[in-house]
């Protein structure tokens, strides 16, 4: 019986044969409740701190919506999801981080080459991912490190298409509970009093998916309109997640008169917590090479950060 060609790689990187793509990795490594929403699948250690990963992205994970290519595509939004799902694993499946343990990002990034990115076919497409873990922190007493970055390569098919980074802090479940102290208790509140754009507006398929809304003196509010979004909230959060905050980044670039265009990088770093106890602002200009952003609360940065967008074609 011959294998169908749905299923063959024949231009597969032969790094691949070391890796399965058959289920997920443990959801409890990656932050998340739905295995649905894990994208890792396995990994193998490599000399000198570097690693092997498989990821697969299915073809129905969708934060954006319009744009040159977009349906031929995956989400870009995938990387930025792939490289925070990476510094997790890594940290705790290799690195000795306990499972107690509290992983924060810290900064996150990703760049991606649009000519070469895998089109859309049937089911999930099968990445491979080239890790390499560098300036790594240790402190006395602590067997694993409290700090490290985390650079990628993507490639599928046996082509590269784009890499990513990020920093991860790790902190003890003692040391998180002294930093987020009683404020964490804070619930989110659902904005049903500013005006919120429509989803076209801000290049997203549906309202639920729209992550702003605007304030009476014109400014944006990080106001997501579910708070129960598949993808954002998977799983309840103290604070509000790194990832919605740089797809409301991505949206106030869209409003601030952003290429519709496809999203093709981004860095985001991440100052502070951002808390649900009280209004969060997101302004966004064109900067050198594409989009700055940056977003405050209580009149301090919590976190800024660039975005790049692909030119239509």
């Amino acid at each position: 019986m011959t294998e169908s060609p749905s299923l063959a790689r024949p231009e597969a990187d032969p790094e691949e044969l070391a890796l399965s793509w058959d289920s997920c990795v443990s959801r409890t490594l990656v932050h998340r409740n739905a295995v649905a929403e894990v994208l890792l699948t396995d990994a193998r250690a490599l000399p000198d701190g570097r690693y092997l990963l498989a990821a697969q992205w299915p073809r129905s994970y969708a934060t954006s919506g319009s744009g040159s290519g977009s349906g031929e595509r995956h989400d870009p939004m995938l990387a930025a999801e792939t490289i925070r799902q990476v510094g997790l694993y890594i940290c705790q499946r290799f690195l000795g981080a306990p499972s107690t343990s509290r992983p924060v990002i810290r900064s996150v990034g990703f760049q991606l080459d649009n000519s070469a990115e895998p089109v859309v076919g049937y089911g999930a497409t099968d990445v491979l991912c080239r890790a390499e873990v560098h300036d790594v922190r240790h402190v006395d007493d602590v067997p694993w490190p409290v700090a490290l970055n985390v650079r990628i390569q993507f490639s599928a098919a046996g082509r590269e298409f784009g890499s990513a980074f990020g920093r991860v802090r790790v902190l003890s479940e003692e040391e998180y509970e002294m930093v987020r102290g009683p404020i964490a208790a804070a619930d989110p509140i659902r904005d049903n009093v500013h005006a919120r754009p429509s989803p076209i507006e801000v290049s997203v398929p549906s309202p639920g998916d729209v992550m702003l809304v605007r304030a009476p003196s014109g400014t944006l509010l990080v106001a997501p309109a579910d708070l129960r979004h598949p993808r954002f909230f998977d799983h309840p959060s103290d604070h509000v997640p790194g990832m919605v905050l740089l797809e409301a980044a991505r949206q106030a670039a869209c409003l601030a008169g952003a290429s519709p265009g496809r999203l093709n990088g981004c860095h985001m770093q991440a100052l502070r917590f951002t808390e649900w106890n009280a209004p969060v602002h997101v302004a966004c200009a064109p900067a050198e090479d594409g989009w700055a952003f940056q977003i405050t609360q209580n009149g301090d940065t919590t976190a800024s950060g660039t975005l790049s967008f692909a030119t239509k074609g």
